[in-house]
């Protein structure tokens, strides 16, 4: 069943102080300083909360090599283009800890489906709860526009209207730590569009999961590394999804608004996107 609209959200209060593991915290007991820890290493952290009791709790990270690699050798038929990507004969998403690639949204939700599975079957999470991909709605609350958005218009409606606002803040370019985009390594390795001038995160690709600051929320990379695939459609009578966030090979202001959004086809792969997993509470 699909979350409500954006509407009848409500977002919770940030804090400020950085996530560490605490042994015994379950999803429902998940706070920022105490995240939810799943089978995989997976932490999660509540973000918002929805009628009916339902909580929202976001990936600190985008999701990573190793945990689809996790779900990869769990069975068969899963497309293997994620295996070995490289731009300009550089690795992209090759490391156990950078987030995976060139995996599609139908990938991507596979990956969620057979999560629940089997932490419902752990008995880790509640026979309701599920893990899948953000609604468009949901990320928007991740990267704190949520409240300043029309909840009644449609993500491509909401493409790009808030200017100058960002993951990070307001100005551009961004400030140091802020996320891997088309940086200085990027122009002198040739691996992105729209170089941003004196920037430098140290990464001509892919970065490390959680390598920058995070946001209020403690949510890393909601600007950067990869294009992350949410749930809902782009407009209502076509097939392609809402994609967000921004990667490793864009630098242009316009690309990197909290409020862009670009799209892509249910079956695309590429080398810039890949997903993070939400973990929906049923309340009960």
């Amino acid at each position: 069943m699909l979350p409500t609209q954006a509407a009848d959200i409500v977002a919770l209060p940030p804090t400020t102080s950085e996530p560490t593991e605490v042994k015994g915290i379950t999803p429902s007991t998940a706070t920022r300083e105490g995240p939810y820890v799943n089978e995989l290493g997976m932490k999660f952290v509540p973000v918002m909360n929805e009628p009916g009791g339902k909580n929202v709790l976001f990936s600190v990270w985008e999701t990573r090599r190793q945990d689809y690699a996790a779900y990869a050798r769990s069975r068969s038929g899963v497309n293997a283009e994620w295996e070995a990507k490289e731009y300009n004969r550089l690795p992209v998403g090759q490391g156990d800890d950078h987030p995976v690639v060139s995996v599609s949204w139908e990938d991507a939700t596979a990956f969620c489906q057979w999560l629940t599975r089997h932490e419902r079957s752990a008995g880790r999470i509640g026979a309701d709860d599920e893990y899948r991909l953000p609604m468009d709605a949901e990320w928007s609350y991740a990267v704190e526009i949520g409240e300043k958005e029309d909840a009644a218009a449609t993500p491509e409606e909401k493409n790009g209207k808030l200017k100058d606002v960002y993951p990070w803040g307001t100005g551009f370019p961004p400030p140091v730590n802020s996320g891997n985009y088309a940086d200085s390594v990027s122009k002198e390795k040739d691996t992105g569009y729209g170089y941003i001038e004196g920037y430098h995160d140290g990464y001509a690709t892919t970065a490390p999961v959680g390598k920058y600051q995070s946001n209020r929320y403690g949510v890393h990379d909601l600007g950067g590394n990869v294009w992350e695939w949410c749930q809902d459609k782009y407009e209502p009578s076509g097939e392609n999804r809402s994609v967000r966030g921004g990667s490793w090979f864009d630098g242009l202001p316009e690309y990197l608004l909290a409020s862009f959004r670009s799209n892509g086809a249910p079956a695309d792969r590429c080398d810039d996107v890949g997903f993070r997993c939400v973990l929906v509470l049923s309340g009960e």
